[in-house]
């Protein structure tokens, strides 16, 4: 199961200019399949906590939210598939300003999956989510004086300036955010890397991996994205809401050096199954759980679950 990794597709994967993807819908689903086989064996223990001498020194941050290309993964397969074949999550491709052009070129499969879906933008839902919780006083421990919420990764030469800035005192937060509907469509769920620079150094001072879930009542697949896209996506934009403010919730923690209590367990949609997970709980809120894992990946899932 991927926990430690945020895949995000390769630069290229949808020509700017034509606004088509430039690989085949079969050579780009063994490819992202082929990439979630290779980044699960590749990668290994992510939490690297923010020390206590750094977190004095942090004051202000600016606030950047990564929401990949790929921005809505989900289903093209039943439930039950084999996760070593990258799970049945093909990647939709779908960039807020090409949602409506492209949604017509959409193969029938894909289409008649999500469907409305598409047209309903994670990072329009993310933006007013954040400005709500960073303007609620005590609701992150940094004080964030810009966010934005990014299709992409900055230039290199960019991201290398803001690094280099942050040794006049301000830190540099980056989220790198991948979402997706669970195959069955039974749970939605969020992954996220989280980074964090400060002094001018090339170094994060601090990353660690997110996983946000909540479920979605599932069914017969028509009737679910019926339910998700009502009301123009009311069901849907809460949730993506919910999650990115949870997402910062269970970050902000982590900042601030929140210690793990009891084990607690919750049940979790894996792959379209659910299984039951546990770890060291170190947050709780009405109807949802926050725990760290074995590898310290932090989960923040619902009490209430199939």
């Amino acid at each position: 199961m991927d926990k430690r990794c945020v895949i995000h597709a390769t630069p290229g994967t949808i020509d700017a200019q034509s606004n088509t993807a430039r690989e085949d819908p079969k050579m780009l689903r063994f490819l992202l399949a082929l990439s979630v086989v290779l980044l699960l064996g590749a990668c290994a223990q992510f939490h690297r906590p923010l020390a206590a001498t750094d977190r004095t020194k942090v004051q202000e941050a600016d606030l950047r939210v990564v929401v990949a290309q790929e921005s809505f993964m989900f289903s093209a397969q039943a439930p039950g598939v084999s996760a070593a074949t990258g799970g049945g999550l093909i990647g939709a491709l779908i960039d807020s300003s090409v949602q409506q052009s492209r949604q017509k070129e959409m193969s029938a499969e894909v289409g008649a999956i999500v469907g409305p879906l598409l047209d309903y933008d994670y990072r329009v839902e993310a933006g007013l989510a954040i400005g709500e919780l960073l303007n609620t006083p005590n609701a992150f421990p940094l004080k964030v004086v810009s966010s934005q919420v990014l299709a992409g990764m900055p230039p290199k030469a960019e991201q290398d300036a803001r690094i280099a800035a942050t040794k006049n005192g301000r830190a540099y937060l980056v989220l790198l955010l991948q979402y997706v509907l669970e195959p069955g469509l039974g749970a939605f769920t969020t992954r996220t890397t989280a980074l964090l620079w400060q002094d001018g150094n090339k170094e994060p001072s601090y990353r660690s991996a997110t996983i946000y879930q909540t479920p979605v009542s599932g069914g017969a697949r028509a009737t679910v994205v019926r339910r998700l896209g009502a009301n123009d996506g009311q069901q849907l934009k809460a949730v993506m809401r919910d999650s990115i403010q949870q997402t910062l919730h269970v970050v902000g923690l982590d900042l601030a050096g929140a210690r793990s209590g009891a084990i607690r367990t919750a049940r979790f949609n894996v792959n379209g199954t659910w299984v039951t997970l546990g770890g060291q709980g170190f947050d709780e809120q009405p109807g949802r759980v926050a725990f760290r894992d074995q590898d310290n990946a932090m989960y923040s899932v619902r009490t209430a679950a199939p």
